[in-house]
């Protein structure tokens, strides 16, 4: 293979880059390594993204610089050149006047900025593409990452910020010795994680009703097939596509062009309402009583609260959170699942371009290419196939390569605490002799099961009711599986993530973080989730 091109350099963590600064893993976010095409994207546009959001936002640090080892993604946050001090303090100022509009941007971007780019790819995705006109399409959609990423981290990040606020004044004014409890107060927030839920607990009803359609989905090896030999099935499946043409555009590996989405294969969900079916289990009744519970302990608390100027503040700052509670799953349903998925339909129209031209072999080898490398071939076409084979042999090494969680010294004191409550920071094993790992206490409630350790949607079929879910990270698309689960254990993230959030909701006792929880648990060993102190007892 030639040497690599200067472009894809900049996209590689270097060996003097790993010695003079400090790399962190997210492995919250990207559990596995990137493809070539993928990374092509992604990394420039939050490098960029964040830089123009986080000036805006006057953050402490300048930009998340992303880069990948062995394919694996890290960033570097380099402080502000401004006096600490000084920046923190327009900082905050800058962030409180974020809050009380945080989720009216955030819908006002959806509407006006992402749908309308994500209906043009999707009518360049069905249409042959020429090779001279993919180019410009491709640099529209690089540019549109660029924004995408600033847009996504001035949603996500004063929600975040709003969070911790609101949690250390709620310590403030009511003492509690665990202000992380203020969390169990902004529970019953509907997002589109949970209507996605709720839409998959319908069909599962309408499953449930019908003979045929439980004989269909139980009894069929190919459950797909055998609802076309009825027009109640047929309609089932109608359903089900109207469905997943709303719902379906995610997978499990988010943040990734080369994963399947359910849109393009039901059978994900199929197996999910599968497993609603064998389930005693009501969305409705169950979410209206996590409301009542929420509103009755709020009443509770501000009759309580002391009448003076810090309580009236936590008041207003509450109510701001309640408002934008759902922004955080909201936002992962219109960007990071949306845009992949809807990336990834339109390069795959453009990879059935090279392959009539013959320069890759199937459509989806297109996501291992480089973006310079794709550029180059659409204006000067050649063969490609080395090129793609020689990545994806790469690319599986660096599956089977267990990722460095950080390269260089990591900074004393730890990070700002908002990195810290979405990314985590490692836990390890707490105690040897009594066999625990720690992590964070992220949905109270203690639950004692067997492991079912789920790498990825092809896994999703064996988690059974009452099992504990173990899995190296979570997003939103996860969360079906909560219904089935009886605790969650993972080994990335913090009490700020989908994993922790949404565990909450569903009142699924949770430990995330644990760091090494996948390593060590495997399928049928019992264990005990202590989702209030952030511990897992082996054995």
């Amino acid at each position: 293979m030639n040497r690599l091109s200067d472009w894809k350099k900049s996209l590689m963590l270097g060996e003097e880059e790993k010695e003079q600064g400090f790399w962190m893993l997210d492995d919250t976010h990207f559990s596995r390594p990137l493809t070539p095409l993928f990374a092509s994207f992604m990394l420039p546009a939050v490098t960029t993204g964040t830089k123009r959001a986080f000036e805006t936002m006057k953050m402490p640090i300048v930009q998340f610089i992303v880069k990948t080892a062995h394919g694996y993604y890290y960033q570097t946050m380099p402080p502000h050149p401004e006096p600490f001090e000084e920046r923190i303090v327009k900082h905050k100022k800058k962030m409180e006047e974020f809050y009380p509009g945080i989720k009216p941007y955030m819908e006002r971007k959806v509407n006006e900025f992402y749908m309308p780019f994500y209906n043009k790819l999707s009518e360049r995705s069905i249409e042959p593409i020429t090779m001279q006109e993919a180019p410009r399409l491709l640099e529209q959609l690089q540019q549109f990452y660029m924004e995408a990423w600033q847009y996504h981290f001035e949603i996500t990040m004063p929600r975040t910020s709003l969070a911790i606020a609101l949690e250390e004044l709620y310590g403030q004014v009511t003492g509690a010795k665990n202000p992380k409890e203020v969390y169990d107060y902004l529970q019953g927030v509907m997002n589109m994680s949970l209507e996605t839920d709720r839409g998959l607990w319908l069909l599962a009803e309408q499953v449930k009703s019908s003979a045929f359609l439980g004989d269909a989905l139980t009894d069929s090896e190919n459950p797909i097939e055998a609802l076309e030999h009825a027009a109640e099935g047929k309609e089932f499946r109608k359903e089900l596509h109207d469905f997943l043409s709303i719902y379906g555009h995610r997978t499990a590996i988010t943040h990734e062009f080369a994963e399947e989405t359910w849109f393009e294969n039901p059978s994900y969900a199929l197996s999910i309402i599968k497993n609603y079916v064998l389930k005693d289990y009501d969305f409705d009744a169950e979410f209206k009583q996590l409301v009542a519970e929420r509103e009755a302990k709020v009443k509770e608390l501000f009759e309580r609260l002391p009448g003076n100027d810090r309580a009236s503040l936590f008041k207003t700052m509450y109510e701001q959170a309640l408002a934008c509670w759902g922004a955080d799953e909201d936002h992962h349903f219109y960007i990071d699942a949306m845009i992949a998925a809807k990336s990834r339909y339109f390069l795959k129209n453009v990879g059935r371009t090279l392959v009539r031209e013959n320069i890759i072999a199937c459509e989806e080898d297109i996501f291992f290419l480089y973006l310079d490398d794709l550029l180059e071939v659409l204006n000067e076409p050649k063969a490609l196939h080395e090129v793609v084979e020689h990545n994806k042999t790469k690319y599986k090494e660096y599956r089977n390569k267990q990722p460095q969680p950080f390269y260089g010294t990591p900074p004393n004191p730890v990070p700002d605490p908002l990195i810290e409550r979405i990314f985590g920071l490692p836990q390890g094993v707490m105690d040897n002799q009594a066999k625990s790992l720690k992590g964070y206490a992220a949905s109270a409630g203690i639950y004692t099961g067997k492991v079912k350790v789920v790498y990825g949607q092809e896994d999703f079929a064996k988690l059974s009711k009452g099992d504990i879910l173990v899995c190296k990270t979570m997003t939103p698309p996860w969360t079906v599986l909560f219904p089935i689960a009886g605790a969650l254990i993972t080994d990335a993230g913090g009490i700020l993530s989908h994993a922790g959030i949404v565990a909450r909701e569903y009142k699924l006792p949770a430990v995330v973080g644990a760091k090494a929880a996948t390593s060590l648990l495997k399928d049928g060993d019992q264990v005990t989730v202590d989702g209030t102190n952030g511990v897992v007892y082996l054995g």
